[in-house]
C-alpha cells in the first residue's frame, strides 16, 4: 500500500531547481499552503503526501511536524509543470558492474 516518496527538497534538486525557487513557485500556484504542505486535491492525485516527523525539544519536550514529499507520479508532474527534465537522484546509483 505504501508507496514511494521523495522530499519535496530532494525532487527541487532532482529538476534541477533550487528548493526555495520550487516552494514559492509551488506556494504561488496553490499547491502548497503557507506551511509547505500539498492540498488534499493534489494528495487525492496521488502527486504529495506529508510525512510525519518529531524531535525532542530541549525545553518543551516532544514536537511533531509535517514535512511534504513528493511521489514519482508527482515528480514528473513538475518536470511537466516546469518543462525541465529529470536528472537522476543521488541516492539511485547504478548496480555495481553496470555499464551503461
Amino acid at each position: 500500500m505504501s508507496q514511494q516518496t521523495t522530499p519535496l527538497y530532494e525532487a527541487a534538486r532532482m529538476l534541477n531547481l533550487g528548493p526555495q525557487k520550487l516552494y514559492r513557485a509551488l506556494r504561488h500556484r496553490k499547491v502548497l499552503d503557507n506551511n509547505n504542505l500539498p492540498y488534499r486535491s493534489y494528495v487525492q492525485q496521488g502527486l504529495f503526501t506529508s510525512e510525519l516527523k518529531s524531535y525532542e525539544h530541549p525545553t518543551l519536550g516532544p514536537k511533531t511536524y509535517a514535512t511534504p514529499q513528493v511521489t514519482d507520479k508527482g515528480i514528473r508532474w513538475l518536470a511537466e509543470q516546469f518543462e525541465v527534465e529529470i536528472t537522476e537522484a543521488s541516492n539511485n546509483t547504478a548496480p555495481e558492474g553496470a555499464t551503461h
